[in-house]
């Protein structure tokens, strides 16, 4: 799989357990709720376009500001592949900003159902991004 056929997210350390994400972000374990919009989102989750940017690219981008246990990765195939889900390169807020459109998904369980589905994509995928441990 080619960088820059994925888009990378974030997984905020909250969400990770002993180096496993927790089902808060997945079952790597990272919980379902890393891949759903939060309620400031607007149906939009934020994803890194790995054209511009690769994994580890995006992780010293948002660590900069923000807080990363590492990155996990779908492709726009996987993504597609659960409908009404699909991913836009808006570029807002910054060059190579992509997100997951959410806002056709009306329910909060066929939210966090989505949400699952694009974390076992994910995590089946593993970590793309893991910075080393002190």
């Amino acid at each position: 799989m080619e960088e820059e056929n994925l888009l990378h997210r974030q997984i905020h350390p909250s969400q990770v357990v002993k180096d496993i994400v927790s089902i808060q972000a997945f079952e790597l374990r990272v919980g379902s709720p890393s891949f759903a919009p939060s309620s400031a989102d607007d149906g939009q989750l934020s994803m890194y376009n790995g054209k511009i940017f690769t994994a580890e690219e995006s992780y010293n981008h948002y660590t900069k500001t923000l807080n990363s246990a590492g990155v996990l990765s779908l492709t726009r195939d996987e993504i597609d592949s659960i409908p009404p889900l699909f991913s836009v390169d808006d570029n807002i807020p910054f060059e190579g900003h992509s997100h997951i459109n959410f806002k056709e998904v009306t329910s909060k369980n066929q939210i966090s159902k989505r949400a699952a589905l694009l974390r076992d994509k994910a995590v089946n995928r593993y970590w793309t991004y893991k910075p080393k441990q002190d």
